[in-house]
């Protein structure tokens, strides 16, 4: 029973935030080549439980992004890009009295230090009070575990510096059939020493007739990485049947902070079942 306490343990620390707690920014991104000094001093801000006092620490992790658009945690130290042994935190353990809010400023030393490109650190802001729960056997009465509970939110932190790129290509765009319908796929390269975020619009066209749009699903895509997205396509405002242009306008920012977009069209054959 202890060691499936302790695995439940792990698990239940990987779990998202709480509903209650809010933190700002969600994200922190930093160019480094704007920065004069050798250090950079940022902020969030965290708002706590609205009925109780909830007490928090601060703590660096490391992170890189998968082809699957995912945060894989990774052991700190092992990577030239990791900047979580740079942060600080002032405070680095608080309490948020009820609906009230704390700013916890991060300060981020020896920037001249990183390498060319993204560096990365995530921020944790963990409730230091654990909570134990009672889950009773499958086949009958009594306890089976007690699972040791505690609520964090990460804060991915970016910091780009000396010769960064940021730069996306399209490497295919195709419609494929579900089950539940018709889908767009495409497989999205993120060339650079830096990841690119994206969005941008489908447009549905018949001849030069708009006949409606609706927004890409964004995503994040790490840097010498790619990633391949799938969105059902919206064909509820298509009236008649027929051969439609699907039209994909694809964004993103280079390192510049220019908008770029990509435009990329696929044949779309709608039956008559629409």
């Amino acid at each position: 029973m202890k060691r499936l306490m302790g695995i439940l343990t792990l698990l239940c620390l990987a779990l998202p935030i709480h509903a209650s707690v809010t933190v700002s920014p969600t994200r922190i991104e930093i160019n480094a080549n704007k920065i004069k000094n050798n250090y950079v001093t940022t902020a969030v801000e965290i708002k706590g439980d609205t009925t109780k006092a909830v007490r928090y620490r601060a703590y660096p992790g490391y992170f890189k992004i998968s082809d699957k658009g995912e945060m894989i945690m990774l052991e700190s130290g092992t990577d030239e890009h990791d900047i979580s042994g740079k942060i600080r935190f002032v405070p680095s353990e608080f309490t948020v009295p009820p609906g009230k809010a704390q700013k916890v400023r991060v300060n981020i030393a020896n920037i001249k230090t990183l390498p060319d490109g993204e560096s990365r650190a995530i921020l944790y802001l963990e409730d230091v009070n654990t909570k134990e729960l009672s889950v009773p056997y499958s086949g009958g009465s009594g306890i089976g575990a007690q699972l040791l509970l505690k609520t964090r939110v990460g804060v991915p932190v970016y910091v780009d510096k000396g010769n960064f790129k940021k730069n996306a290509d399209i490497e295919y765009f195709k419609i494929t059939k579900g089950s539940d319908g018709l889908y767009t796929e495409m497989k999205i390269l993120s060339t650079g020493n830096s990841k690119i975020r994206y969005s941008g619009m489908f447009q549905i066209v018949q001849g030069k007739k708009l006949i409606c749009e609706y927004p890409v699903d964004g995503k994040v895509v790490g840097d010498n990485n790619s990633y391949v997205a799938r969105q059902k396509i919206e064909t509820s405002k298509v009236k008649e049947p027929g051969e439609y242009t699907l039209r994909l306008v694809f964004s993103y920012f280079d390192e510049k902070d220019n908008r770029k977009n990509i435009k990329k069209d696929a044949i779309l054959n709608i039956k008559n079942e629409i």
